[in-house]
């Protein structure tokens, strides 16, 4: 389905163990118009029913493909480019290699279009867009991603190398897994030499995408980041927000690893400072995130209330 711009998401604590106390990690050029965004499931036109869409390997596109074995398949953000030959005898839909950003599959899809005129002709266009996992199986999963779309000027014109680019900001998902421009670029001033996109009968489309953390999807947090993150019970999100800028706070930290308890795993009489102790102690070395309830019911709460407020 295409959519487009138009022209126009151990458990137990010792308790004489004291932590290291690590430090932190650190953790477009071409403007749409008003009213250019188009939702692609309601509008017939967008849908891309009809030629099969051809998929070009590397050996046969004229790209060198990154050495995917030297980058990391989860990197937040990539720039990637598909150069397509013999462009004036292109007739079908042609979908590049993919390339991995957050662990998904990002590819540049291209195929003609035709768009009206103001004397109610048509002109053959281009259609550019970014597709990001549309071989999944899964209904669920999303990631949010900006990009920037770009046609590469191979033959500078009096110095001039400016790309032409357009940039989109979408949530894809699997009823929405492409973006872009059906009307990106007229053909004929793609063809015209004296733009300085086509050498050799050929053209260079390029993509800068960068991407949120995937949902709905297999995503090791403390692999790629370093980071777990605090479970939700309903409505803890405030607290855990606090949590996390305590934890990240050293000296404060350190202090709450050292403040003096009474060793008592019984969560109904665990004490502030243990369940406290325990949840920073689990965001340090857990794999997985950190759940809050044995600190929610050291406030005396229910988890019933922890749901509601």
């Amino acid at each position: 389905m295409t959519n487009q711009i138009d022209d126009n998401h151990t458990d137990t604590v010792e308790n004489h163990i004291v932590p290291t106390i690590d430090e932190p990690m650190d953790t477009t050029n071409g403007d749409a118009a008003d009213g250019d965004i188009v939702n692609g499931v309601t509008g017939d036109s967008e849908h891309i029913t009809t030629a099969p869409v051809q998929e070009s390997s590397a050996a046969t596109n004229g790209v060198t493909p990154m050495d995917e074995d030297a980058i990391d398949p989860c990197r937040p953000e990539a720039t990637f480019h598909y150069k397509i030959e013999n462009f004036s005898r292109m007739k079908d839909q042609l979908l590049s290699p993919a390339h991995l950003v957050r662990n998904l599959p990002w590819k540049i899809l291209a195929m003609l279009r035709n768009a009206p005129t103001s004397d109610r002709g048509q002109v053959r266009t281009l259609g550019f867009f970014l597709q990001c996992n549309a071989e999944a199986d899964s209904i669920s999963w999303s990631c949010n991603a900006s990009a920037e779309l770009r046609m590469l000027k191979q033959c500078p014109v009096n110095g001039d190398t400016e790309t032409f680019s357009r940039g989109i900001q979408h949530l894809f998902f699997h009823k929405e897994n492409d973006w872009g421009f059906s009307n990106f670029m007229s053909i004929s001033d793609i063809l015209d030499p004296s733009k300085g996109y086509i050498k050799d009968d050929s053209i260079i489309l390029e993509v800068y995408v960068k991407a949120d953390a995937p949902h709905g999807v297999s995503w090791d947090s403390k692999k790629h980041t370093g980071y777990v993150g605090l479970k939700n019970q309903g409505a803890t999100c405030y607290m855990n927000s606090l949590l996390q800028t305590l934890y990240f706070t050293n000296k404060l930290r350190k202090a709450v690893y050292q403040m003096p308890i009474e060793h008592d795993n019984d969560e109904d009489t665990m004490s502030v400072a243990f369940a406290l102790q325990r949840v920073f102690y689990d965001l340090q070395f857990n794999d997985k995130p950190v759940a809050t309830k044995r600190l929610t019911k050291s406030f005396g709460y229910a988890s019933s209330i922890a749901c509601v407020y």
